[in-house]
């Protein structure tokens, strides 16, 4: 296979080029499908660019759903180990505040 940069010939096997390290095939993220250009998969039509862009952003959504999670669960242990110092005033409010959604 010759490399479309530089020109090389490359074995049939190789993924990237020997001297310039250029990529030779590109599977799709979608269906694994393999072809010799980027761009638009010629089996499902799927675009590289957005799928991938779509992957870190589902990504990175479920990260900051994790962090949120995380955080409440935290305020709330909180507020109980504060319970024996504070009377439960601050259990109290710290309740009444997640009821109203503040």
């Amino acid at each position: 296979m010759q490399c479309p940069k530089c020109k090389q010939d490359n074995p049939p096997t190789a993924q990237f080029c020997t001297r310039c390290h250029t990529p030779l095939r590109y599977t799709c993220p979608a269906c694994k499908h393999v072809q010799s250009h980027g761009g638009q998969c010629e089996q499902c039509g799927v675009d590289f660019a957005k799928y991938s862009a779509m992957l870190v952003f589902s990504a990175q959504n479920a990260a900051a759903r994790d962090r949120d999670r995380t955080r409440a669960r935290t305020s709330l242990l909180k507020q109980v180990l504060l319970l024996p110092i504070t009377g439960g005033i601050s259990l109290v409010r710290f309740l009444l505040a997640r009821l109203r959604g503040d």
